[in-house]
């Protein structure tokens, strides 16, 4: 990890001695998952829950030889419940309504409902938060969250990916809404997106850019100017330019350019398109040495994260870490206790 501040945030976060955050990982028969909870066993940064059949976790720890005992370092919770039905006909719904291609429809149901077990753990509290993405499709994961946790059926959502690179910080986040984001949920998205940033040492210096490969650019551009009197309306406190041309935002966040109204360069770049952000995160990982930690999801108060697919044990710890803690900086009454 760099050595940039809001990296050895994350850091110091993992080395939060005896913490009793209950984190779970919604895909525990993934060996990065069963390796990372290795790490957080180790360091004693989280307590780790998985969702799966036991029977095949315990084979995947012996086959991969990981140092776990289920049941003892982690505990399994099974996604048999009560709930079943519901989440098969939501799966079955969601796969022809979206137009899914599921090459076995059948399994897909069978098998779709681990997302939907750790999400009711946390709304039932026997979790604080929840991660899940290692395998699988963004829409059903977000499908599932969306359809159990409250949060998110009253809040804007959005992806928040955090890129490191030498002394530098660059965060690209964007809005998950059908359709054109309207000013109100462009400023919810870039507030959440700012507390983030806040909670791991990092001051947010906002840019909300322009899409240019919309066909409404004199309209965005309006909803952007109004997106960004309501960020400071709601946070005073917060550095928040629009409209912003990406080119021109990059340039500020690498250093080549300064930014319009503030003495710093942008950190925290807002798209008002879903997938903008994964595309900009491609583009810099190809081309510089980029690392990343997340994505993480915007919309939930940090209490559950979609990840992607390519995802490493090691970022997995660093989300852990970070999950499920108060965006505020304050820290939970069970990791007080425990650190007495």
């Amino acid at each position: 990890m760099p050595l940039l501040e809001a990296a050895a945030q994350l850091s110091r976060l993992r080395r939060t001695p005896r913490s009793t955050k209950r984190v779970i990982f919604a895909e525990g028969h993934d060996l990065r998952v069963l390796r990372a909870i290795q790490g957080i066993v180790e360091e004693q940064s989280a307590v780790p829950i998985v969702v799966g059949y036991e029977k095949d976790i315990r084979k995947r720890i012996a086959e991969a030889d990981v140092g776990l005992r289920a049941g003892h370092d982690l505990e399994v919770v099974e996604p048999n419940d009560e709930f079943e039905f519901f989440d098969q006909w939501l799966a079955f719904c969601s796969a022809r309504q979206l137009k899914w291609s599921v090459p076995d429809l059948p399994l897909f149901i069978r098998d779709s409902r681990n997302t939907a077990s750790a999400a009711r753990l946390v709304v039932g509290s026997r979790a604080d938060c929840l991660i899940c993405g290692t395998s699988g499709e963004f829409p059903w994961h977000f499908v599932q969250l969306k359809e159990i946790l409250a949060s998110l059926q009253r809040q804007t959502a959005g992806t928040l990916h955090l890129l490191f690179a030498n002394e530098r910080l660059l965060c690209l986040s964007d809005i998950l809404v059908d359709g054109v984001a309207n000013p109100a949920q462009l400023a919810e998205v870039a507030v959440a997106a700012a507390q983030h940033v806040s909670a791991i040492g990092a001051r947010p210096r906002i840019a909300l850019c322009l899409d240019r490969c919309g066909n409404d650019i004199l309209s965005q551009g309006d909803r952007l100017h109004k997106a960004a009197q309501m960020v400071r309306a709601a946070a005073t406190e917060l550095d928040v330019d629009a409209p912003v041309a990406l080119v021109d935002a990059m340039s500020a966040a690498d250093g080549s350019g300064r930014a319009k109204r503030t003495d710093s360069p942008y950190n925290v770049l807002i798209f008002s398109r879903a997938g903008i952000a994964a595309t900009v995160r491609d583009v810099l990982r190809s081309n510089s040495d980029w690392s990343e930690v997340g994505p993480f999801l915007l919309g939930t108060a940090n209490r559950a994260h979609i990840v992607t697919p390519e995802i490493s044990s090691k970022t997995l710890i660093d989300m852990a870490a970070f999950a499920g803690r108060n965006l505020d900086g304050s820290t939970r009454p069970s990791d007080e206790q425990a650190q007495k």
